[in-house]
């Protein structure tokens, strides 16, 4: 009797294709989960990264001006991928001084600025600017965006 009973265990040890399958299904939706939020968490970095380089820059061109860098004034150019530092009170697009600094991958900088236009131009001597207004990165894969708030005394913030 006892022999039949251990017998029954013994043979009995398998798993089911249901319960396989269930298991794999599991496996499957977890992983999706943990994907998703590791690839939100990248993208979000990537944009606080961009969103410091964009002030860093806006800080560095505010600082040539004030130091009278060359005796001139520099500004900064945004495009959709890229944020330029230029000197002069206008963007050449082929001058050979332009600093550009791209941004990552799949984010890109559009501007809203009092008189329109893409450029801050810092005034020397003061550091203020008359392109006071918003900066605003985003991600196209996800929906966070950074605002970047310049005024008019040339605070970045």
């Amino acid at each position: 009797m006892q022999y039949k009973i251990m017998n029954k265990i013994f043979l009995n040890r398998g798993f089911t294709l249901t319960e396989i399958l269930i298991v794999i299904g599991i496996a499957l939706v977890l992983t999706t989960i943990v994907v998703s939020v590791f690839t939100n968490i990248k993208n979000n970095q990537t944009l606080d990264k961009d969103s410091g380089l964009v002030i860093e820059v806006i800080r560095q061109a505010k600082s040539l001006t004030l130091n009278s860098k060359n005796s001139s004034q520099y500004g900064v150019h945004f495009e959709s991928g890229s944020v330029t530092i230029f000197t002069g009170t206008t963007y050449s697009a082929g001058s050979s001084s332009n600093l550009v600094h791209s941004l990552s991958s799949g984010n890109s900088a559009t501007t809203s600025l009092s008189g329109g236009g893409r450029d801050i131009v810092f005034k020397r001597l003061s550091g203020e600017t008359d392109n006071n207004g918003t900066i605003i990165l985003s991600s196209q894969f996800s929906t966070t965006t950074k605002i970047i708030t310049v005024y008019k005394t040339g605070l970045v913030e």
